[in-house]
């Protein structure tokens, strides 16, 4: 048989990846038999956001972000790192040998409306500059709570990485309220031009 490969740097619905209610559909694992029904020798993927995508895709290989947040960090100058979320810490932590501090989302879970962030480790980014690093960025409402936060905790200049960005990005407030002084990400899914937007190949 021939060798297909599919490149797919962003998973869709990677997000969808349980269902808290009954209403709640799994769109992820219906995506995920789709591409297996196409018989894929290697399905490349960039940055997975969990594990269960990696686990319903069949032959898939995630190629992992080190590099990318390794120029992210040379590119701001960042002396400190901030996962938004333990999901974030746990998946970028050992990327990096920086001090961190990281977040834990206040939820209206009716709504999902975030509502604020405790910081913990806050200790770690007084007086620093600091990369919040995560996979995913949509209207970006999660990296403009952390910047108000780390603001008041003491962070001096901070800057954003996200692996996939969405163009949404520029409806929300990330790029409006002057606390990112710059954002940088891959061109997974990122297709307009912003003067505070880096995007990496």
């Amino acid at each position: 048989g021939e060798r297909v490969i599919l490149d797919m740097p962003y998973i869709p619905h990677a997000r969808m990846d349980r269902v808290k209610a009954d209403e709640d559909v799994f769109t992820l694992k219906y995506f995920a038999e789709v591409i297996n029904s196409l018989h894929f020798s290697i399905v490349w993927v960039r940055d997975a956001h969990s594990n269960v995508s990696l686990a319903l895709i069949d032959n898939v290989c995630d190629t992992g972000v080190k590099a990318y947040i390794r120029k992210a960090i040379e590119l701001s100058d960042a002396n400190a790192m901030f996962y938004p979320d333990e999901g974030a810490m746990k998946r970028y932590s050992s990327e990096s040998e920086m001090p961190y501090a990281f977040g834990m989302k206040k939820r209206d879970w009716k709504t999902g409306q975030i509502l604020g962030l405790d910081i913990i480790n806050s200790e770690n980014i007084v007086g620093k500059d600091v990369l919040i690093v995560d996979d995913i960025c949509s209207r970006g409402g999660t990296f403009y709570h952390s910047a108000k936060a780390l603001k008041e905790a003491g962070a001096k200049n901070i800057y954003l990485y996200v692996t996939h960005c969405e163009n949404t990005i520029l409806e929300g407030e990330v790029l409006t309220r002057g606390l990112i002084e710059k954002v940088y990400t891959t061109n997974s899914i990122f297709t307009k031009e912003h003067e505070k937007i880096e995007v990496f190949d």
